[in-house]
């Protein structure tokens, strides 16, 4: 996964090496969680999975783009 590491939009300055490393495996582990959990919506506990999905995805924007909104139309 290609994630421009520059640092937050909005932030005032690039992120150090550390810091990039971490958000790096930070979002390749919410983009798993995210993978593992639209398998698991086939299960009969689909709207417990629903609900740990949109909290993943909440995060993983949340980190990508702090002042961006999820792409994604909530489906109600």
């Amino acid at each position: 996964m290609a994630t421009d590491t520059g640092g937050p939009a909005g932030s005032a300055g690039p992120l150090s090496l550390e810091a990039g490393a971490e958000l790096e495996r930070i979002l390749e582990r919410l983009e798993e969680r995210m993978v593992a959990l639209e398998a698991a919506m086939r299960a009969p506990q689909f709207p417990l999975w629903l609900h740990d999905l949109r909290e993943t995805r909440e995060s993983w924007f949340g980190l990508v783009d702090p002042g961006g909104q999820d792409p994604t139309l909530e489906r109600t």
